[in-house]
């Protein structure tokens, strides 16, 4: 496998992500446009579900590029210098003004839709806290494993998070239009950030045992995202970890 084919493989994930996003029972109608006959309260939890997962994950990618930094700060050149990209990214990723992570746009469109504290403060699901364990605490055996989850994850954010806040402000659900930062954010940020990202990887990954890291990677934030999608975005009976106080 070649860059070329990582980069090949990034589309290929984010779209089937995507296409699961869009036919998802509980989502669908934000992306069809079909709000007849549909119950917009429960149609508003499947949003503020999708928020909650959004934010238990995110919350890991400051960590996560920090952790791969360090890992590679005291390895061979190229190491080195991607240690000061993946330093780099982990500012990135935090709200350069107020200094927080990109989670907090989440749970601030929450806290507009009337999220109740039980689901704001519950626990991350299984799903999360084993993306979190492989991108996080284990990021010294594979570092380059998080260019991986940012290639799908960005990919993905880029064809659906505009159309998906687009179906939100005009489902009709009460508090919409202060509700899509995250995704207004996320659709504008990504667009750049897969500019630059492939380039890099374009321009510098030669190593095999780096580009299987990266493709490890991949099969790994794709897995966590199915399991994380189905595990929070459903009908509150099959997602007792997310009922609300």
């Amino acid at each position: 496998m070649n860059v070329r084919h990582l980069i090949e493989l990034f589309e290929i994930e984010s779209h089937t992500l995507n296409g699961l996003l869009r036919q998802h029972v509980h989502l669908q109608p934000l992306f069809a446009r079909n709000f007849e006959a549909i119950d917009l309260g429960a149609l508003k939890l499947s949003y503020l579900q999708y928020l909650k997962m959004s934010a238990d994950y995110v919350q890991f990618t400051c960590p996560a590029f920090r952790a791969a930094g360090e890992a590679l700060s005291k390895g061979d050149e190229e190491d080195r210098r991607w240690s000061k990209v993946f330093l780099d990214y982990s500012e990135g990723e935090t709200d350069e003004k107020e200094g927080y992570g990109h989670e907090v746009w989440a749970l601030n469109d929450m806290k507009v839709l009337g999220a109740s504290h039980g689901l704001l403060e519950a626990s991350a699901h299984a799903s999360a806290v084993q993306y979190s364990d492989y991108f996080v605490n284990q990021a010294a055996k594979h570092p380059y494993a998080i260019l991986g989850a940012k290639g799908v994850l960005e990919h993905l954010s880029i064809v659906m998070a505009d159309d998906a806040a687009d179906g939100v402000l005009q489902s009709g659900v009460v508090g919409a239009k202060d509700a899509v930062t995250f995704l207004r954010h996320h659709g504008v940020l990504d667009i750049e950030h897969v500019r630059e990202g492939d380039h890099n990887l374009m321009e510098s990954f030669a190593d095999p045992l780096k580009i299987q890291q990266v493709f490890d990677g991949v099969c790994v934030a794709s897995t966590s995202y199915r399991w994380m999608l189905e595990s929070y975005v459903s009908d509150l009976g099959t997602a007792a970890h997310l009922q609300p106080a």
